[in-house]
């Protein structure tokens, strides 16, 4: 099991698509957004994707948001998913969740959709192989040898 860093979330992604990711064929993967604090859009809001949670540089929480939406917001997963965790207040989004709220920042990933079924197995990858604090139940978890 890692340790929940940044880096070791960054170090861990990069795992995970050097196995599902052909680059040969699609180019380079998805990037970890630069850290977001609630202040203007969400990075990554009109895609599918895979969010963590960051208290400094320790992951607390990795979730995934890959609703499909419809009309206008076709795809927008992340959006959806960050909307259940805040309330908008005066055009700012203001955390609600007391996760998000302990946490103070995040970082996203969004998927092409044609590819957003892969946010799923990263996040399966990531908290099976992460101590997080607030992930509880943990599919996918990494045998130890």
């Amino acid at each position: 099991m890692q340790e929940s860093s940044l880096d070791s979330l960054k170090a861990l992604t990069e795992s995970f698509f050097s196995k599902h990711w052909n680059r040969d064929m699609l180019g380079d993967p998805p990037t970890w957004s630069e850290r977001y604090a609630f202040e203007g859009s969400l990075p990554n809001h009109n895609m599918q994707g895979v969010y963590a949670f960051l208290k400094e540089d320790i992951v607390t929480y990795v979730g995934v948001g890959t609703a499909l939406g419809g009309g206008r917001y076709a795809g927008h997963g992340l959006g959806k998913r960050f909307q259940s965790y805040t309330k908008v207040i005066n055009g700012a989004h203001i955390p609600t969740d007391p996760r998000l709220v302990e946490a103070g920042s995040m970082v996203t990933i969004g998927f092409p959709q044609e590819y957003a079924y892969l946010a799923n197995a990263l996040e399966l990858y990531l908290i099976g192989r992460m101590e997080t604090q607030h992930n509880v139940h943990r599919p996918g978890r990494a045998v130890q040898p």
